[in-house]
This record gives structure tokens, C-alpha cells and sequence, in this order.
């Protein structure tokens, strides 16, 4: 009976320890299982943005991942702020040169200064000047075509001081100052029968003959009366521009343009301006002078009706009404006939 009793309670302790090795084998099967899906889900959740920390998935600490991800959103938005600046520091400033362009100064003497400023080379400014299209500006597309027009632009790049850039593109350059015509010569002079174009071209030839301005008016009357007789303008400064300031530039036939701005050959004005005038003798042009003036200490024989004038070395003007007046003041003031007005 003993014997039996102590059979019985072996096996139950047998069936005992069965079920709790089977229970710890279960336990260990869903630790295991629920281990590999939290892996499965660290790695999804660093695809999908991060949000899993990695000390789930056996990486740093979540302290650590949030400071290296707050890290690296501070360096996006560094980079993002250095790419909308255009660098990791203010651009530097592009250097900058101030220029006088004086009164009568012609093309090639602008093209020499500014090349001589480190603005943009002579020869650039000149191609441009030929080649680019400025017709956008008012007064330059009013021109229209003109094959013996030397330069376009010739009379409308106006006389002032100017900051330019170091380098910069001529026709930038030259913009700067078609702008300063625009502003300053627009339609502001008007003279009956003339365009603005006529009044530019003949203030250009009153700004190269007029070496004071207390003359601009009385010498603009003398042109306006030659050329509502019909006279040619005989003004010696238009060969001086054929001569000095073109035919240097040309190749090929160098007398193609004498015809058409020599005023001792063309029956009126030349095609176009000798230079770019300033606000006087603009004015000048359009405000001839129409009233007699009294002989000044350097100026003699004004009157509204004068066709000749001629200057001397001192700076004396002398107008008549004859030819014969004319010759008489060539005398008197020591100028040598043949290079002023002869008909």
C-alpha cells in the first residue's frame, strides 16, 4: 500500500515539473517573438522618419537620437538660410569708380576714359554701340535706320558724373547714360520745324564751336539763319570729328562718312550728332538768340540777322551780316582765312 501511495505522488510530481518546463518554454517563445517584431518595428519607424527611438532597437539612448535629430534640423536649416543668402557670408561689394563724362565729349573719348577707369574696354563699348539693340529707349528707337549714321548713340549719351562698376557690361555702361539723356533731354526741346534729333545734332555742333557759353545763343542764331537761307553750316568742327574721331575707328573705305557730316559738304545739318551736348547748348539750340546784343570786352557786331562768326586765339567772337564784314573781322582778330566760313 506504501509502496503504491509513493508511485501515485512521484508521478504527480513528475506532471508537475512537465507543466512548468512548458510553461517556461511558451514564455521564452513569446519573448522571442515579441523581440523580433520590436526590431521589425525600430527599423521601420527610421525609415519612416525616426520617431522610434534607437535604444528600441538596440542603438543610443532616445536623449541622444533627439539631440543628433535636433542637430542635424539645426544644420538643414543653417544650410537652407546659407543658400538663400547666396553664401556662408555676406556677399562682398562690387567695387565701384565715379567718372566725369564733360560736355562735347565724343564716343571714342567716353570708350578712352572709361577704359582708362577699368570700367569696360574701349573697343567692348564701341562694338556694342553698333551691335546692340537700345531702341527700347525712347529717343534712341525714335532714330530709326540710318546706314551713314557712324554711332547711333552719338548726342545721347549725356555729360554728367557717373558711378560705374569696375567691369561691368558696356552696355550696362552705356545704359547709365542713355538713361541721363532720357531724363534730361526727353522732349524737352522743341523748336518749330526741327526734330529733337535736328536740335541734338545742332547742339552738338554749338557745344564743339562755342568755347564759352555766353555765346551758345548768339552762335545757334548764326546756324539757324544759315539754314533757313539755304546755306551750308561751314562749321570747321564736323571735319575735326570726320578726321579725330572716326576715321581712327574705320577700316575699309575711311572716307564713307565725310560727306555726311562734313557740314563744308552737306547742304544742311549732318546726318547725326558730332558729340554729346550738355543742357546749355541744348538749350542754346532751341533758344537762339532773336534780339541784338550790345559789343562786349570779347564778343562784337551781334545781330539777330548775323550769318558768320569766327573766333580768335583769345577768345574773341566776331559776327557779321556780309561776307565782306566777315573777312574785315578775320583781319581784325588775326585769324587765317580758310578754315572758317567762306560763302
Amino acid at each position: 500500500m506504501m509502496k503504491k501511495i509513493l508511485s501515485v505522488f512521484a508521478a504527480g510530481l513528475l506532471l508537475l515539473s512537465c507543466a512548468a518546463c512548458a510553461k517556461s518554454n511558451a514564455d521564452s517563445a513569446a519573448s522571442t517573438a515579441s523581440s523580433a517584431a520590436s526590431l521589425q518595428s525600430g527599423s521601420s519607424s527610421d525609415v519612416s522618419g525616426g520617431t522610434q527611438s534607437q535604444a528600441e532597437s538596440g542603438g543610443l539612448s532616445s536623449r541622444a537620437s533627439a539631440a543628433i535629430s535636433s542637430s542635424k534640423a539645426q544644420e538643414a536649416s543653417s544650410q537652407s538660410s546659407v543658400s538663400e543668402s547666396g553664401g556662408s557670408s555676406a556677399p562682398a561689394e562690387r567695387q565701384t569708380v565715379r567718372v566725369t563724362i564733360p560736355e562735347g565729349f565724343t564716343l571714342s573719348q567716353i570708350g578712352d576714359r572709361l577704359e582708362a577707369k577699368g570700367v569696360c574696354k574701349k573697343a567692348d563699348l564701341l562694338n556694342i554701340a553698333k551691335t546692340y539693340n537700345f531702341n527700347y529707349y525712347s529717343l534712341i528707337g525714335a532714330l530709326g535706320s540710318d546706314s551713314h549714321r557712324a554711332f547711333k548713340l552719338e548726342g545721347y549719351l549725356f555729360p554728367n558724373t557717373y558711378d560705374f562698376y569696375v567691369n561691368m557690361k558696356p552696355q550696362d555702361a552705356l545704359g547709365y547714360m542713355l538713361r541721363g539723356s532720357r531724363d534730361n533731354i526727353g522732349s524737352k526741346y522743341r523748336y518749330s520745324g526741327m526734330t529733337t534729333d535736328q536740335i541734338v545734332t545742332l547742339a552738338s555742333i554749338i557745344e564743339k564751336e562755342s568755347g564759352n557759353v555766353a555765346e551758345m545763343k548768339k552762335i545757334s542764331a548764326v546756324f539757324h539763319n544759315r539754314l533757313k537761307a539755304g546755306m551750308k553750316l561751314q562749321a570747321d568742327v564736323t571735319i575735326n570729328y570726320v578726321e579725330k574721331y572716326l576715321k581712327p575707328l574705320l577700316t575699309g573705305d575711311i572716307n564713307r562718312y565725310n560727306s555726311y557730316y562734313n557740314t563744308y559738304k552737306c547742304k544742311a545739318l549732318p546726318v547725326g550728332p558730332i558729340c554729346n551736348p550738355g543742357a546749355n547748348a541744348l538749350y542754346a539750340a532751341a533758344h537762339p538768340q532773336t534780339t541784338a546784343v550790345a559789343n562786349t570786352a570779347a564778343s562784337f557786331g551781334f545781330t539777330p540777322d548775323a550769318v558768320y562768326f569766327a573766333a580768335d586765339s583769345k577768345g574773341n567772337y566776331y559776327y557779321a551780316t556780309t561776307l565782306a564784314q566777315h573777312k574785315a573781322n578775320l583781319a581784325k582778330g588775326g585769324i587765317i582765312e580758310g578754315g572758317g566760313m567762306t560763302q
